[in-house]
């Protein structure tokens, strides 16, 4: 199965987040911010179908979520993980597709990371023409990588940070 495929926006893709934050957020003592971003997240915006959910908690409290979504069945995945910011992933059952990807972020409270994951997702909501590009670099990307996770990430990473730029560009005039 080639991993980097991408597929068009699905509707579902709202409901298939809250579903998952509510399981998440059901079984957990700790207050915690979670977001829906990514590709999944724009509506219209097409991708990899990979549902990403940021979470966000005190600093106290990463290890303890990070054992309670290892104990829902995610996968702590070091290589996908930075300083900053804990990665995971799961495969759930999905009707349409046999089974749906799901990666959580975990990250501080406050974290730069967090910020930007938002940002930029806010963003491409309110600008389509952005939107736009970033979806047919993806498709370019997704043909380009074959299995290559760095070189697909290398590929996005400078429209990425040219958008973040321009947000603040836009924040601060």
């Amino acid at each position: 199965m080639k991993k980097y495929v991408f597929k068009p926006y699905n509707q579902k893709f709202p409901n298939l987040f809250e579903k998952e934050k509510n399981r998440i957020s059901s079984h957990s003592k700790i207050k915690l911010h979670i977001e829906h971003v990514g590709s999944t997240a724009v509506p219209g915006l097409g991708g990899k179908g990979i549902i990403d959910i940021a979470i966000a908690v005190n600093e106290n409290e990463i290890d303890s979520l990070s054992k309670h979504l290892q104990d829902l069945g995610y996968e702590f995945r070091e290589n996908g993980s930075t300083p900053n910011r804990l990665f995971f992933r799961i495969d759930l059952p999905d009707l349409d597709e046999g089974k749906r990807r799901y990666h959580a972020h975990l990250l501080c409270i406050g974290n730069k990371e967090w910020e930007d994951l938002l940002a930029f997702r806010d963003y491409l909501t309110n600008h389509p023409e952005e939107a736009k590009k970033y979806e047919d670099l993806k498709k370019k990307a997704s043909v380009e990588v074959e299995e290559d996770g760095a070189k697909y990430r290398e590929l996005k990473d400078p429209l990425f940070k040219q958008i973040l730029k321009q947000i603040k560009e836009e924040f601060t005039s």
